[in-house]
């Protein structure tokens, strides 16, 4: 439970961090607590604490982290390095493709939806990670209400959800992504992305075999 509980807190974070730039007062927030990160301080986790210990003691500013995230995923120009699912997956490398509609269909399955809804594709790396998020949170729920075989389905649906689609293009679209970053922020965000991934398998595996 605590696994799924520090899981659940990381890809959270990380979900947000994807989407937007954060502002002075959660970088403030962040430099003060990242030393507790809720995962094991180890592997691409360790790598991506080392980034950020070195970008908030260097003084990365709010507006630098916005550019670099911008120029990483194209807000205002052409991105470096899509943060959308079908992009890398798709036969074409567009936007809204299958893979998008596959993922919409796999939101519906714990009742949510893109926030832009057929304004901005559903399968941005941080909407995924959000979702990630959610169905672990609704396992604990689950389970402080004594209910396993309820936990045990959204477990299924975020293992379903990782082997069918973050599996197949996250991990090296943030390996990516971290060669391009310019901040030492994002290039933290990167490997604490890859770290959370890894350890998700780990723990879905034990989950999924009990």
């Amino acid at each position: 439970m605590d696994d799924l509980d520090a899981l659940a807190a990381a890809f959270l974070t990380l979900g947000r961090l994807h989407l937007d730039a954060p502002q002075e007062e959660t970088i403030t927030q962040l430099s003060q607590m990242y030393q507790e990160w809720p995962l094991p301080l180890d592997g691409e986790t360790a790598t991506g604490i080392e980034q950020w210990e070195r970008s908030f003691s260097e003084g990365e500013t709010a507006q630098e982290l916005r550019t670099d995230l911008n120029d990483l995923y194209g807000r205002t120009a052409r991105a470096k390095v899509p943060p959308f699912e079908s992009v890398h997956r798709g036969r074409d490398g567009l936007v809204f493709d299958e893979e998008t509609l596959q993922v919409r269909q796999e939101y519906k399955q714990l009742g949510l939806q893109a926030p832009n809804l057929h304004k901005e594709p559903d399968d941005h790396i941080g909407l995924e990670f959000d979702f990630v998020s959610q169905g672990l949170v609704r396992a604990l729920t689950a389970l402080e209400h004594h209910a396993p075989r309820d936990a045990e389905r959204y477990v299924a649906i975020v293992h379903r959800f990782y082997s069918h689609h973050l599996a197949l293009w996250a991990p090296d679209m943030l390996a990516t992504a971290r060669e391009a970053a310019q901040t030492h922020f994002y290039r933290g965000v990167m490997s604490l992305s890859l770290g959370a991934l890894e350890q998700l398998v780990e723990v879905l595996e034990i989950a999924t075999e009990q």
